[in-house]
């Protein structure tokens, strides 16, 4: 009887391509298994081998204690979050995790058989954190770019395609909690957010950024409209895209975008887009190692320079390696020019640091490697355990037909909550078949 494997998909559109890359490496030697956040409050119900989980919060969410996982956690992140200096602390509570019992935090971080880091930054945040934990840990690079995860794209090479990555996750959350709870919860601190230029870590310097984004996202969309251009937004995956829907489609007259499409990976969105307009974030290091023409929107404003936050992406180094306009009137100069990064020699030592570039093409053979060597061993036939798997998969079809009720009443899914039934666990199989 195979071992079997339980692969969190935290991030539908993110997580999806290395979810389909391992189980073709992987589905010969291991029983493979998918799920999201729905499965969380079931999934210690059943009894998988091997979890790959993308942070420790994740399996402590599920399981509580430790002692309630019988099977082996394994750490692969899902973000590109750099190890400078500057923002190294924000790396490290993304991986070892911002539980504030840290009895339980310890606990967890024994738990883990194996942490799978992007790049060698990574590797000396862990290794200051914990030699104990550094020898336990492997450095694979990007998984999203290993090149398995590369499809041929069809293009129109007579258009100019213009992709906007959205990042209002603030604005716009997907479970559509309150505004007045997400001010709260960075007032208690609950999430760690802490600001560069204020002592008593100001919630609305966030707001004022976040505000700021979105109104040169209006402007942006305006000028492309005036020059024929649709452009389309790639909601970030942690926003309501359905929110967005309803924005097109109430100022639809005068405001033209696009919606990218729900199941679109998010490695084929980039790969469409003759040009990429973004603000502050971790998706510059998938344009940088697709060699992308992008447009920076962080410095139209010297203003949002005063409000960054040490926990998000405004200081992340990548960004200085890209074209970032001043104002409206150099965008849109810089529009039709070649704007794709030049990798010199700072780029080169950036990108191997933190995605093991050049190297990140082979980072989910590393994996599987890995698993197949230190995992790979059947295990007895045990009908209990047979049964609890399939039980996990009706569980997941139920809920998967729930989802399709709601949809026939008006319910969309968005990239952090979606269903995985057969017609999902089909598609992300035969992905890249």
């Amino acid at each position: 009887m195979k071992k079997s494997i339980y692969f969190h998909i935290d991030e539908f559109n993110r997580d999806t391509i290395v979810a389909a890359a391992l189980y073709k490496k992987l589905s010969r030697h291991f029983t493979f298994f998918f799920g999201n956040r729905i499965d969380e409050v079931r999934l210690k119900k059943y009894n998988f081998d091997i979890y790959i989980f993308p942070t420790v919060e994740r399996a402590k969410d599920v399981f509580g204690e430790p002692e309630n996982c019988r099977g082996k956690i394994f750490i692969l992140p899902n973000e590109s979050i750099s190890g400078s200096l500057k923002v190294k602390r924000r790396l490290e509570l993304h991986l070892t995790g911002s539980i504030k019992d840290i009895k339980l935090k310890r606990k967890w971080l024994s738990k883990v058989s194996q942490f799978f880091l992007w790049g060698n930054s990574h590797y000396k945040v862990i290794n200051n954190y914990s030699r104990k934990m550094s020898k336990k840990s492997l450095i694979i690079g990007h998984p999203r770019h290993d090149k398995d995860c590369y499809k041929k794209i069809e293009r129109n090479e007579n258009s100019f395609s213009v992709g906007i990555a959205s990042r209002f996750d603030l604005l716009n959350i997907f479970d559509n909690r309150l505004n007045f709870e997400a001010i709260y919860n960075a007032w208690f601190d609950k999430y760690n957010f802490n600001y560069a230029f204020s002592k008593k870590s100001n919630v609305e310097h966030q707001w004022f950024n976040a505000v700021l984004d979105f109104r040169f996202f209006l402007d942006i969309v305006k000028i492309l409209n005036k020059k024929n251009i649709v452009p389309e937004i790639r909601p970030h995956p942690r926003e309501n895209i359905n929110n967005w829907k309803k924005f097109s489609k109430k100022f639809n007259l005068e405001f033209k975008f696009k919606i990218s499409k729900f199941d679109e990976t998010f490695v084929d969105w980039i790969n469409r887009q003759k040009l990429i307009i973004s603000t502050a974030s971790t998706s510059l290091y998938d344009c940088a190692l697709l060699n992308k023409n992008v447009l920076v929107i962080d410095k139209l404003s010297p203003e949002r320079a005063k409000h960054g936050n040490l926990y998000l992406d405004d200081f992340d180094p990548i960004i200085k390696h890209f074209a970032r306009p001043k104002n409206i009137k150099e965008f849109t100069k810089n529009l039709n020019k070649n704007n794709k990064i030049k990798v010199n020699k700072s780029l080169r030592k950036l990108l191997f640091n933190e995605v093991n570039y050049p190297y990140q093409n082979n980072s989910l053979k590393k994996i599987s490697d890995y698993l197949i060597k230190n995992e790979y061993k059947n295990n007895k036939f045990n009908i209990f355990k047979l049964f609890k798997g399939y039980k996990f998969i009706f569980s997941q079809n139920y809920t998967a037909f729930k989802f399709t009720i709601k949809k026939i009443l008006g319910f969309k899914e968005v990239g952090s909550i979606f269903s995985l039934g057969i017609l999902r666990y089909k598609m992300i199989k035969n992905l890249l078949r």
